[in-house]
This record gives C-alpha cells, structure tokens and sequence, in this order.
C-alpha cells in the first residue's frame, strides 16, 4: 500500500479509512465505525501541539533526512554545516 505521493507540486499522504480500525496492540478501545472516526483522525492530524507546530512535522522532517541520507536525487550536501556538525558531535562525545 502507498501511502504517500507526488501529485503536482504537493506531497499528498493517503491513509485509508479501512486501515484505522488496525490494531496491533491494544489500545484500550475499538474503531467500531472507522467512517464516522475518520474526520476526526484528519483532525488531529491536521492539529498543532501545544508550540503550535503541525503534529505530523516531526514525520515530514524525518522523511526529509532518511530520503537524503539514502542519497535521493535533488539535493546538494553543504559541506560546511556537515563538517561543523561533525566537529560539534565529536567534540561531545568525549565523555
């Protein structure tokens, strides 16, 4: 199942409502009407924390880094920052 792709000029992420009900561990409670729950998912979804920062930020952050760790076309290194976050780490790292 895909869940994400590019249409246009957006990256459009599906999940489909058959997948809410989806349980692996329990939960303390059941999807018995996934429809019905579904807006409330988009909600929540399309909601901010507390710091007002969208709560699927953090996921499309994440996505960024793996796609340009895993050397996806696109972008370009800056050597620069790359060589001072090394530094900073190793110089951090000598506990």
């Amino acid at each position: 199942m895909t869940i994400a792709a590019v249409e246009g000029d957006e990256v459009v992420i599906r999940i489909p409502v058959t997948a809410l009900p989806y349980q692996p561990e329990p939960r303390g409670f059941l999807v018995t009407d996934a429809a019905a729950f579904a807006p409330h998912v988009a909600r929540e979804i399309s909601g901010e924390d507390t710091g007002e920062r969208p709560w699927i930020e953090p996921l499309v952050e994440a996505a960024i880094i793996r796609a340009a760790e895993g050397d996806a076309p696109g972008i370009k290194w800056d050597d620069a920052s790359a060589e001072d976050q090394a530094l900073y780490e190793a110089e951090n790292d000598q506990s």
